[in-house]
């Protein structure tokens, strides 16, 4: 069996109405997962499976802490584990679980708070260290094509300029006799024979 799989954005006020909709079509709602995005905000992620249909609705920029999201459960009660989880390792404010562990689904070392979402020091040096390497790169090839467009500007204005020895030449040439018409016909007929 093939499936046939879309991703579609949802606004997080949609949600429940969405969710009521797939249930009333004979949809399962298979799971729902979080993912940390770079801006620190969380999207999550919910699956609809009706045969081999495959619906997975994304909500985007979920603050940690603030935002409210309404849970599930009272149309598909088994999304209280992937609730729970969202909010224990993500930090997402699930709002009226009904089968709320209160961040005590798993059990975490004291003072950790959220873990998908903490960044260690280790990872945060690392993203530093390549932020300041990539800066210096592009400081350096920003620097050697200034100075590369400086030497060919240089070059094309030299080649272009009179050097001294041509303006030497001009005012030689311009300087010397002129020959009469019957001197310049002898003077050929000599370097001819």
């Amino acid at each position: 069996m093939e499936l046939n799989e879309t991703f579609v954005p949802l606004a997080l006020e949609d949600l429940v109405d969405t969710a009521r909709e797939y249930k009333e079509q004979g949809y399962q709602l298979a799971q729902m997962m979080g993912v940390l995005k770079e801006d620190d905000t969380v999207w999550l992620y919910y699956t609809f499976i009706k045969g081999n249909e495959v619906i997975n609705r994304r909500i985007e920029g979920i603050i940690k802490g603030e935002t409210e999201v309404p849970s599930l459960t009272p149309l598909y009660i088994a999304i209280f584990v992937n609730e729970n989880e969202a909010h224990d390792l993500f930090g997402v404010n699930i709002v009226g679980n009904l089968i709320d562990f209160e961040g005590a689904f798993y059990r975490f070392a004291e003072g950790v708070e959220a873990p998908m979402s903490i960044v260690s020091p280790e990872q945060l040096a690392a993203r530093e260290k390549a932020a300041k390497i990539a800066k210096a790169k592009a400081a350096k090839a920003a620097k050697a094509a200034k100075e590369k467009a400086a030497k060919e500007a240089e070059a094309a204005s030299a080649a272009s300029a009179p050097t001294e020895e041509q303006p030497q030449k001009q005012t030689e040439a311009a300087s010397a006799p002129v020959p009469a018409p019957a001197e310049a016909a002898a003077n050929t007929n000599e370097e001819g024979e």
